[in-house]
């Protein structure tokens, strides 16, 4: 294992990564890594002879012994080139990142898989979060893998399928009545009975699972970057994490600059980043009363708020606001353009698109990737139905 330390940013301190440990609030713990020593010792070949999934990246990866993974094949997802999809909204080079395929259906797995991989190996017997839903079911199903307790922490208005995933695995399961206070409830519950809090961005090792995103669009791009990555944000990390791994890549010398450009999009109903962005300031404050869909991008108060900012500023991204009924219309889209049956929240990256092109922020002959976050399967009660079209004879067939 090539894993040296922990670092507190901002103020780089190093902490020894051998025991579990929370972040204090407004700081953020990085995994980092003997990169010298894997430039020298592993080389992208050696990568593309790893197995289908996120542990191809062992590497890059924090645990010592491989005999802790946790796994159930998450990670390796497609990033498909969307052709119609693209002509359709003005762009040349349109590829979807489909985290969708991932084993409860959305990218948290990764982060769940990777952390809960490195706390068997700590030794933690118990874990707490709290999350908008698929959060909640991706750690708690890999927490039953893993034979680890979990207590998730969802939203009165959570999607049948996180609440499903949590309870029938075994998590205890409660429903925040006010959901700005779900995080203070998890860090107090945490403290009361022992249970170690993984709540976004308190711990390190949720970050180097959702980095492998970047690890692997850069791989399945040939070792290139994108032009623009286009993400739904919600906390935030996901962003985060993707850049955390183009900045190792670029330390071992696997891919060349410059950096791409983050666009983050966020429902017009919780929108804290876009509005940061848009008045000019690097850190957000909390949103008020929420106006979202049941799902994911309910985060009043994203932990990786000032990161992400960070990133919009240094490389020449943007953030954009994107309306509920804009972001069901491009499920239909992108479903009837490309075959890829994406939640809303993944959806707001398309409409997002169309207002960045509109606007100039993005030019249509760039290299664009969108990282489409979950299936629309566990949507569904959310998705606008169609009338039923019953028939009693092909006759009535037009």
């Amino acid at each position: 294992m090539s894993l040296t330390h922990l670092e507190a940013v901002p103020a780089g301190e190093r902490i020894a990564p051998d025991t579990a440990v929370n972040a204090p609030n407004g700081v953020l713990l990085y995994a980092r890594y003997d990169l010298k020593r894997i430039r020298a010792e592993v080389t992208p070949r050696d990568i593309a002879r790893g197995p289908s999934s996120l542990w191809r990246y062992a590497p890059l990866l924090p645990l010592r012994d491989p005999a802790n993974i946790v796994t159930l094949g998450e990670g390796w997802t497609p990033l498909l080139r969307a052709k119609r999809l693209g002509a359709a909204i003005g762009c040349g080079e349109l590829w979807i990142k489909d985290e969708g395929r991932n084993p409860s259906g959305t990218f948290k797995d990764r982060g769940a898989a990777v952390a809960l991989s490195r706390y068997r190996e700590l030794g933690v017997k118990s874990v707490a979060l709290n999350s908008s839903g698929n959060a909640g079911g991706s750690w708690a199903l890999y927490a039953a893998r893993a034979g680890i307790a979990c207590t998730s922490v969802l939203p009165t208005d959570a999607l049948a399928s996180s609440r499903r995933q949590c309870e029938l695995s075994g998590a205890r399961t409660y429903y925040a009545t006010n959901w700005h206070d779900s995080g203070r409830i998890v860090a107090e519950a945490s403290a009361a009975h022992g249970w170690f809090n993984v709540c976004t961005l308190k711990e390190p090792y949720r970050t180097e699972g959702k980095k492998t995103m970047g690890l692997e669009i850069a791989e399945q791009l040939g070792w290139q970057l994108p032009g623009v990555i286009v993400y739904p944000m919600g906390g935030g990390l996901g962003a985060i994490a993707i850049w955390k791994a183009f900045e190792e890549l670029l330390a071992l010398g696997w891919v060349s600059g410059p950096m791409p450009r983050l666009l983050v999009t966020q429902y017009a109903g919780c929108a804290p980043a876009v509005r940061a962005f848009d008045e000019g300031r690097d850190t957000v404050e909390p949103w008020g009363a929420l106006d979202v869909p049941p799902g994911g991008l309910k985060s009043p108060n994203p932990p990786a708020g000032a990161a992400v900012l960070a990133i919009l500023r240094k490389h020449g991204g943007a953030a954009i606001a994107v309306e509920t009924a804009e972001a069901l219309r491009e499920v239909s889209a992108i479903a009837e353009c490309e075959g890829i049956f994406a939640c809303p929240e993944s959806a707001t990256t398309i409409a997002g698109i169309r207002k960045a092109l509109a606007r100039g922020i993005i030019d249509g002959s760039e290299r664009i990737v969108v990282v489409c976050t979950g299936s629309g399967l566990k949507s569904i009660p959310s998705l606008p139905a169609h009338a039923e079209r019953r028939i009693t004879s092909a006759a009535e067939i037009t």
